[in-house]
């Protein structure tokens, strides 16, 4: 059985025809879906780009292809090419067995429209809130595009035949299933993702040391830089302000984007650019979990999340947390651990109490530690799996997925 999987992701194509992720939908993440169907296509946008090949792993190989998309960016380009893209959509309904969208997004809806009409049944992966995203993104919306994206992301659910969330409950109050759903984090924790014991009281040992010690006191954040979405300016602001009360501190940030420019400007106008570091887009993986394991406090104070992969990646390296108050962070936070998104000085203080208070931070750790291993691919697969056979069942059987309004 072939499934297409819609999703929102940008990838590039070489001038060899090999296709590469932007983020970390490599052929690894794809094999998830091959563990039940035969196929997987991808529909998505595709760049073509000059060079040969790149240095990483592909997102395309055995029994996955790609059904690509124009790569427009914005919702001008979009526009410009909805026509071509309602076609290639019409097209991919007669190229796939069974269907999966990947919510919210442009990509998946512009599936879903013609999966509807055709009386199609899907299964959807529901991400993160299409209102909280917009609204992240800077879009300006009226009342009557908000009550917009609100409709279309819960008839896209209701009408769903299988629906995976990936909060607890956070998705579901917003965009209710109609039908059949299951709890799936899309977040796949290796054995070497989580520390163990010997690590874990390195870190405790390395806490105390930041406490203690004349060392600055290292705050880490990942994130994409092609939004401001992810609050980095809101946590430049908070490090400004800890570092005018005399706090030894520093901060290392992770990603790259079309907004990193802005982002070291108003390190240099808060005179704190020796004090920030900008490292760039790392491979996933190795190089990633060893700035974490540097860093002290991990801090994510986004404006909308869906959960926060790069969150558990820092919590299953025994790393304390603080996050907004925002989609499904709370899940996996206290609530003493948590701040209003957008607020630079509830976060400056956040910081400034938790870096001197070594029984909170050794607290953190492990509670953050015991969270993530929750997020174990071997916790994680078998509800994924019992997902992916829910949707090839019903694909057989031809479930109604009602109409689109």
């Amino acid at each position: 059985m072939r499934v297409m999987v819609a999703l929102e992701n940008r990838f590039v194509k070489t001038q060899n025809g090999n296709v590469y992720s932007t983020t970390v939908c490599d052929y690894a993440f794809w094999s998830r879906y091959l563990q039940v169907f035969d196929d997987v296509i991808v529909f998505a946008r595709v760049e073509p780009i000059s060079e040969q090949e790149l240095d990483k792993s592909r997102s395309d190989g055995p029994n996955v292809a790609f059904k690509a998309l124009p790569a427009y960016v914005g919702p001008w380009q979009y526009l410009k090419q909805h026509l071509r893209l309602r076609a290639l959509a019409k097209q991919a309904t007669e190229e796939a067995d069974a269907f999966i969208l990947r919510v919210p997004g442009r990509i998946g809806t512009l599936l879903w429209h013609e999966l509807v009409k055709r009386r199609i049944p899907y299964g959807v992966e529901v991400m993160g809130s299409s209102v909280d995203s917009a609204k992240a993104a800077g879009a300006n919306l009226l009342l009557r595009g908000i009550l917009r994206l609100i409709r279309r992301q819960k008839q896209q659910c209701q009408n769903s035949s299988a629906a995976l969330y990936i909060t607890e409950s956070y998705l579901q109050s917003l965009y209710p299933p109609g039908g059949w759903s299951i709890v799936c984090s899309d977040v796949d924790l290796l054995d070497e993702s989580i520390i163990d014991d010997n690590r874990l009281r390195q870190k405790h040992a390395s806490l105390k040391d930041a406490v203690y010690s004349r060392r600055p006191f290292r705050v880490c954040h990942a994130g994409t830089m092609a939004a401001l979405y992810k609050g980095q300016d809101v946590l430049i602001e908070a490090i400004s302000l800890c570092c005018s009360e005399g706090q030894n501190i520093e901060l290392t940030l992770l990603g790259d984007g079309r907004h990193r420019h802005y982002f070291e400007d108003k390190a240099r106008k808060l005179r704190i650019a020796q004090c920030v570091h900008f490292l760039g887009m790392l491979p996933p993986g190795i190089q990633v979990r060893a700035q974490l394991d540097r860093a002290d406090l991990f801090v994510f104070p986004s404006l909308a999340e869906g959960q926060g992969r790069i969150l558990i990646e820092a919590m299953a390296r025994g790393l304390p947390c603080i996050g907004s108050r925002v989609g499904g962070i709370p899940e996996l936070l206290s609530e003493e651990d948590l701040v209003s998104s957008g607020d630079a000085v509830a976060l400056a203080r956040k910081i400034g109490s938790v870096r001197a208070d070594e029984p909170r931070l050794l607290r953190m750790s492990r509670q953050n530690l015991e969270k993530a291993k929750e997020f174990h691919i071997d916790k994680l697969n078998p509800r994924r799996l019992e997902f992916y056979r829910k949707v090839a069942e019903i694909s057989k059987t031809g479930t109604d997925t009602g109409s689109p309004q």
